[in-house]
């Protein structure tokens, strides 16, 4: 048997190559499995060895990861160090930084600061603006202030729920589309207003959602 390949059947278009993904090795770990109702040992050790491989390339990565989250804390924290409420402040470099407050730059900024974590989630949950989740490709905000409340917005907010299967202030399993609401964009001449990607629609109706959605799917297509 080679080192670096598995032919569960003597194909040798089956084998199954370290750099392959997860996917084609558990189809693998399946047609052998069905094959000899077991899995047999030489395949099990050679799998075990190639997932080591790919463990110690990810700790290679982790380990270049936390460097760099490390030294970017570290800048954002020298440059507010010295100023009032500065944790507010190194939050919003983050955010500007990541689009986000990852969790794993959450706890750096803990250890950076000797500051709880949980202080730190309590500010960034405290304060509308913080984000705790990457954001989609493309924003959709409904205006939920009195005007357009009175107007519907309700009723909207239900729709692109239904039609995204997410709520308020999360995005779209493929990161497509993140749906939030805001008080007011003071437009409410326009009652009920979306803002979609920095545009404001004006004058939203429920039936127009699927249409907007459409649109915007449609320049995920065009872009890919």
């Amino acid at each position: 048997m080679k080192a670096n390949a598995i032919t569960p059947s003597g194909d040798p278009s089956a084998a199954v190559h370290p750099h392959e993904d997860e996917s084609a090795l558990i189809e693998m770990l399946e047609k052998a499995e069905q094959e000899h109702g077991y899995i047999p040992r030489e395949i099990s050790e050679e799998v075990a060895r190639l997932l080591e491989v790919k463990l110690e390339r990810l700790r290679r990565i982790q380990g270049k990861l936390d460097t760099t989250i490390r030294r970017d804390v570290q800048q954002h924290v020298e440059r507010w160090r010295n100023e009032e409420g500065n944790l507010i402040m190194i939050l919003h470099a983050i955010q500007n930084q990541h689009g986000y407050v990852p969790r794993e730059v959450a706890m750096e900024l803990s250890r950076e600061l000797g500051v709880k974590l949980a202080r730190i989630y309590e500010v960034i949950t405290f304060y509308h603006y913080f984000k705790l989740q990457p954001p989609g490709a493309h924003n959709v905000t409904v205006c939920n202030g009195t005007a357009c409340y009175l107007k519907g917005s309700g009723d909207l907010i239900n729709e692109l729920r239904t039609q995204l299967g997410i709520t308020e202030g999360q995005t779209t399993p493929d990161r497509q589309i993140h749906f939030e609401t805001v008080r007011c964009i003071g437009c409410c001449g326009m009652a009920p207003a979306v803002v979609i990607d920095g545009k404001t629609c004006g004058h939203v109706k429920t039936s127009d959602i699927a249409g907007h959605i459409e649109a915007l799917k449609a320049r995920k297509e065009t872009a890919a």
